[in-house]
């Protein structure tokens, strides 16, 4: 897949383990930028999004484990480290 034909956060995801990954609230997003935003800008979006995900502590733990960057389970991650929640 070229990057010009991903359309959604879901496509950008790795693949989960959790059978309840359908049940993202961000699956199928049309901003997948937002989850991975410069340091600059504010993450608002992700986090609001991830407030209403009822897998949010699934996706922080995901994180957590396989050291991922940017907004996962609407916490802030560098490298599988919370540095904001």
């Amino acid at each position: 897949m070229c990057a010009d034909e991903i359309s959604n956060l879901a496509e950008l995801l790795p693949i989960s383990d959790d059978p309840t990954w359908w049940q993202a609230e961000c699956r199928g997003d049309p901003e997948p930028d937002r989850w991975f935003p410069f340091p600059s800008e504010g993450y608002d979006y992700a986090t609001d999004v991830c407030n209403r995900c009822p897998i949010a502590e699934s996706c922080r733990e995901f994180a957590s484990a396989t050291g991922q960057t940017g907004i996962w389970g609407g916490v802030k991650f560098e490298q599988g480290r919370i540095v904001a929640a």
